[in-house]
């Protein structure tokens, strides 16, 4: 059951909130790195606030992405698609996990397929973003920006 004083205080400490800002996207970005990096020793409280870090994250970024559209190159230093993208965010939840590729595997169907998407070789399916979700737990969308 989670506690929820402690996770008001998490939300007081993290202090999400609309990102308006490249400094404060980078800073939600790294809050969201570090409980990653907990992986299976976060707390209840630190999960739900993981997963309204990464919605405010998500939201910003799909924000930049339609702002940015029709533009050919842009000042931003985040690349095209202005934040993470899936391979990667998988790559470091995997790492955060301490999983292998053969834990994952049977969400791609095997090793090679897996090894094609964390290469950035192969895109996530839908119904494999909810399967890493629920793996991983938390929101499909970090697999899928679209």
């Amino acid at each position: 059951m989670m506690d929820e004083a402690r996770y008001g205080e998490l939300l007081r400490e993290f202090r999400p909130r609309m990102i308006d800002t490249g400094e404060e996207h980078e800073r939600l970005l790294n809050v969201a790195e570090t409980l990653m990096e907990k992986g299976e020793s976060l707390s209840e409280e630190e999960h739900e606030a993981l997963a309204l870090i990464i919605l405010v994250i998500e939201a910003f970024e799909a924000q930049v992405r339609a702002g940015d559209e029709g533009e050919e190159d842009d000042d931003e230093d985040e690349g095209e698609e202005g934040g993470l993208p899936p391979h990667m965010a998988l790559q470091k939840l995997m790492e955060s996990h301490q999983i292998e590729l053969g834990d994952i595997a049977p969400v791609f169907g095997n090793p090679a397929m897996t090894r094609e998407v964390l290469e950035d070789r192969r895109p996530i399916s839908r119904g494999q973003a909810k399967e890493l979700g629920r793996y991983f737990r938390v929101p499909p969308k970090l697999f899928r920006p679209d």
